[in-house]
């Protein structure tokens, strides 16, 4: 090999055996790097030498470097940066004995040995397009591609790429708003028709914003003595936080007072009976005329059960309560995830519009 011999500093220019391209040498953090300037004009690989250069007293990640990095490199930092930062939590087994994260299978299946460099958004783009022929919703893909981009951001954070090895992500659009609001009379018309052991378990549900799959965990060793406060501790919470709820207001007040009156249960055993609690919910629904159900095949339309959460959480904010107040009650952690419930109907419009223009007459009268 053959090198230009350059001021100290500067970087070397050469040839090596059986390439007729030019070659640059550099030094970054004191190890030397070679890289190929792809071509046989001199001045092309002295500005590329120039570039690198650049790059470097900016602090800037060598592309040769980053050449080398294959998916799986930046996917593993990942992962271990994820079980030490969230403490284990949200790490699945696999029976192979290897470990993931939700979302993570269908990206290692696409993007595994490719080179870090070829993620680019053109093949963003292509991966849409085959997990979209493949008959994949947007909101999944989506949220698959939300950990393509935490895996490369991360790598960022690293040192590992620099800002302009980042492509930019297209995103499929969001799901809609995930739920349908259900007025207190409807809520009432379905309660109504529902079986007396499942009424304290939806009234919670509707009245609180508590997750299902929460509400059923709950056991009378949560409860207070007056069984007015509810501690659900992180193992039963989606999120992972812990989350108090208080019966209070005319809703839930009647439900403590019931629960105070209840027999003393072990401290174990569920707090609510949730049996045949779908078949329950979809039968009152029919009667109350709010939607439709077939014995025979199951098949429902109408408000779901998930619907309570979201009216819980409109009914809230129809109250006054300011979002973020509402996002506490409801263990909702982002608000990204929050807005995805349809929260805002006409009325609440109507309401927003009028308060915003009567407060400008005031200013416009001079009453302010």
């Amino acid at each position: 090999m053959a090198k230009k011999k350059r001021a100290d500093g500067t970087g070397s220019i050469g040839h090596i055996q059986g390439s007729p391209n030019f070659y640059i040498w550099y030094r970054v953090n004191g190890r030397q790097v070679r890289e190929s300037s792809s071509s046989t004009d001199y001045g092309v690989a002295e500005k590329l030498l120039q570039r690198r250069m650049g790059e470097e007293g900016l602090g800037l990640k060598p592309a040769q470097d980053v050449k080398n990095l294959r998916y799986e490199d930046v996917r593993g930092s990942y992962l271990e940066a994820f079980k030490i930062e969230k403490k284990g939590k949200g790490i699945i087994q696999r029976t192979d004995g290897t470990e993931t994260v939700r979302g993570l299978e269908q990206i290692d299946k696409y993007f595994a040995g490719m080179r870090v460099t070829a993620i680019t958004s053109d093949e963003i783009r292509r991966y849409i397009k085959t997990r979209s022929a493949a008959g994949v919703t947007g909101p999944t893909i989506r949220r698959e591609l939300i950990v393509l981009r935490a895996i490369l951001n991360r790598a960022k954070k690293e040192d590992k790429l620099s800002k302009a090895d980042v492509p930019y992500f297209t995103m499929p659009p969001d799901s809609e708003a995930a739920g349908k609001y259900i007025s207190p009379k409807e809520f009432d018309l379905i309660r109504e028709n529902l079986p007396k052991n499942l009424r304290p378990f939806f009234t919670f549900l509707y009245g609180t914003s508590c997750r299902l799959g929460a509400a059923r965990k709950i056991t009378w060793r949560m409860l207070s003595k007056d069984r007015t406060v509810i501690e659900l501790p992180a193992a039963i919470i989606k999120n992972k936080t812990p989350l108090t709820i208080v019966l209070a207001g005319g809703l839930l007040e009647p439900l403590a007072k019931e629960l105070k009156a209840t027999f003393s249960a072990p401290d174990d055993k569920p707090v609510f009976d949730s049996t045949n609690y779908r078949t329950g919910w979809n039968r009152a629904v029919a009667a109350a005329k709010i939607g439709t159900f077939e014995e025979k095949t199951r098949k429902r339309t109408g408000v779901r059960i998930h619907d309570c959460r979201v009216s819980a959480a409109k009914n809230l904010i129809d109250g006054g309560e300011a979002q973020d107040v509402v996002m506490k009650i409801g263990g909702w952690k982002t608000t990204s995830t929050f807005s995805r419930y349809n929260l805002l109907d006409a009325a609440g419009v109507r309401k927003a519009m009028k308060k915003s223009g009567d407060a400008v007459m005031e200013r416009m009268n001079g009453t302010d």
